[in-house]
């Protein structure tokens, strides 16, 4: 059975989408609010083996480096000005991928894939500016800040060449990122990315619970059934989203510029997308030359971790 399809292949040949994901079946973890699922996420993040570290304000994720036998593990994940002594992999020569969060989100959201890009390459994982643990907790946050803050841990990093993959307004980012810097970036992964000027299907911010449900369902697929946690945290939202908290949007907006991309792009989409329409990805693929475009059945806007091994599959078939 296919995991995904690419533009070129017919309806015929897609399979028959699975069950969404539902966050909901972590109830038998006894996840009761938004604040305990982040910490389940980067827990998972600590587990597999990547190192939290900062610069200027700016948080992330790291597999480059491991924590000394003699501290152990604890520190990973935790807030510290003096994290204990750090030493490098042995002989580690992998590629290196760094990975961007949308809007709202944060860098464990990619913790049911990146273990498994671990074991083939170095995995970076940003918070944005503004999201997770990263500065500033308030005040506007434009696009160009969210660009030079990835740019100072990709320099950080001291990887030469990376392979860039952003989700949502992550893509956006990574390719205002190229723009800018496309000697550094070797393979470029958009999956379900804004950036372009044209209208979104759902809105971000619900003032009710059925907005909320109309809301949940575009990003999670028609069949997602949330906890009332789940409901809440959104609503919440409403007048602390980081979403509103983003600026400069209108100036940065890429339609003009997708012909200056040059690198190799990979435009990854889910079939049930009901926040970015397909529209976006097709205007994707015809604006920059040579890009490869697949839908991943059964996944909506959060591909990675709704169809976490189908997008695997896609991206490896294509990294």
């Amino acid at each position: 059975m296919w995991s995904c399809w690419s533009d070129q292949e017919s309806a015929t040949t897609r399979p028959p989408p699975p069950s969404a994901f539902r966050p909901s079946r972590g109830a038998s973890l006894e996840i009761n609010s938004a604040a305990e699922f982040v910490q389940l996420t980067r827990g998972a993040l600590a587990a597999a083996g990547f190192a939290r570290r900062e610069i200027d304000g700016t948080v992330y994720f790291d597999t480059d480096v491991i924590p000394s036998v003699s501290e152990g593990p604890g520190w990973v994940g935790q807030r510290s000005a003096h994290p204990p002594a750090q030493v490098p992999r042995s002989a580690r020569d992998d590629k290196t991928i760094v990975l961007v969060h949308g809007v709202n989100d944060h860098a464990g959201t990619w913790f049911a894939i990146a273990p498994t890009l671990a074991k083939t390459h170095r995995v970076i994982l940003p918070d944005l500016p503004g999201h997770g643990e990263s500065a500033p907790k308030d005040g506007p946050l434009p696009i160009s800040l969210m660009v030079s803050q990835l740019d100072r841990v990709v320099r950080a990093s001291g990887a030469p060449l990376i392979t860039l993959l952003g989700n949502s307004m992550g893509g956006w980012i990574a390719m205002l990122y190229t723009l800018a810097h496309p000697t550094r970036v070797e393979r470029l992964i958009l999956e379900s990315s804004g950036g372009l000027a044209l209208s979104l299907a759902s809105p971000v911010v619900a003032t009710n619970r059925d907005e909320a449900m109309v809301i949940l369902r575009n990003v999670h697929g028609p069949h997602y059934q949330p906890q009332e946690w789940v409901i809440d945290a959104l609503l919440q939202r409403a007048t602390s989203s980081p979403m509103l908290r983003v600026s400069e949007m209108i100036e940065h907006l890429v339609d003009a510029r997708l012909g200056d991309i040059t690198v190799p792009t990979t435009i990854l989409w889910g079939a049930d997308d009901g926040v970015v329409p397909r529209s976006y990805a097709e205007a994707l693929r015809d604006g920059i030359a040579n890009a490869k475009m697949h839908v991943i059945e059964g996944a909506a806007h959060i591909p990675h971790l709704q169809q976490p091994e189908r997008f695997l599959q896609c991206l490896t078939s294509t990294c």
